[in-house]
């Protein structure tokens, strides 16, 4: 899929050049790439099961306010590439996509704002990349093996059945009521829930819908557990960079004691900040109270 086929609805709210980039691996991996080629970097990586559209408020003001903003679409999201192959999806893979993209693109000094799936991403990459992170932005996302014991939403817990999240999320196509308007705090718009689905126009193209909640840890022996248990061990190294704790209060999937946790692992970190009134998803429920608390943040770091 490529922007142009984006309806005239979406195109409107999301209104950003295309850019793609070429993996190592062969997929083509889409990005936004706004504001002034010499601007501050900020790069937001998203959540399950949206795309860069998430961050349209905040990359159209930061842009407008000098800064280069990024926010790339996961290969198998967005405008990406989908491949087929359920196998595709990892952990390590997607964190190493992520890496190969801020490298490709020759982006220094970055501030990273992460949610979700994005945090073990984002985080993947700064701890390999200390040198090269500026600021980090952390949003109702976790990034535990052993430290934490988190009860998986009852709905995660379904859909890593075998059979059932091929269909629910294949055929039947649900992710986005359940895993989206559900997770968010007020009701989405028509038009806003069409330009999340209209990616994903079949069953070819959602097999990284069915396979996100698939790569979470829940085990010691599950296969994200050596890569989740790696960046666990090492957030330690993060302690020296300008942190901000950024939450959801009445996010269902991570709950507001995720949030006391990561103070716990980064206690230098500015927060947590709880928004109130907002689910998962900062960028949909709040995105004026995140700008206001991303200024505060920026400005002061």
């Amino acid at each position: 899929m490529t922007s142009d086929v984006l309806p005239a609805t979406v195109r409107a709210l999301y209104p950003f050049e295309s850019h793609y980039y070429a993996l190592s691996d062969g997929t083509r991996m889409h990005y936004v790439d706004d504001g002034p080629p010499d601007g501050e970097v900020l790069v937001f990586a998203h959540g399950y099961p949206l795309w860069s559209f998430e961050f349209r408020a905040p990359i159209i003001y930061y842009a407008a306010q000098g800064y280069r903003c990024i926010a790339m679409d996961y290969i198998g999201y967005g405008l990406s590439d989908k491949p087929g192959s359920r196998r595709y999806h990892t952990l390590r893979r997607h964190t190493y996509n992520l890496i190969e993209l801020i490298g490709g693109l020759e982006l220094h000094d970055v501030t990273l704002v992460v949610e979700d799936w994005g945090g073990p991403f984002g985080l993947g990459y700064a701890i390999r990349h200390l040198e090269n992170v500026k600021r980090l932005v952390v949003m109702n996302t976790w990034a535990f093996q052993e430290s934490y014991s988190h009860r998986l939403h009852p709905l995660v817990r379904l859909v890593t059945r075998r059979g059932v999240g091929e269909l629910l999320f294949g055929p039947l196509n649900l992710a986005f009521r359940w895993g989206v308007q559900r997770w968010t705090a007020r009701e989405l718009s028509p038009t806003v829930m069409q330009a999340y689905k209209v990616p994903f126009r079949d069953v070819r193209s959602r097999v990284a819908l069915v396979q996100f909640p698939r790569m979470i840890s829940t085990s010691a022996s599950h296969p994200s557990a050596g890569e989740m248990r790696d960046l666990e061990e090492r957030l330690s190294t993060l302690q020296h960079i300008p942190t901000l704790l950024l939450w959801g209060e009445d996010d269902p999937v991570f709950t507001p004691d995720v949030a006391r946790h990561w103070k716990e692992v980064l206690p230098r970190a500015q927060g947590p900040r709880f928004v109130p009134n907002a689910g998962h998803y900062l960028a949909e429920d709040a995105p004026d109270a995140l700008v206001q608390q991303l200024d505060r943040f920026l400005e002061n770091t």
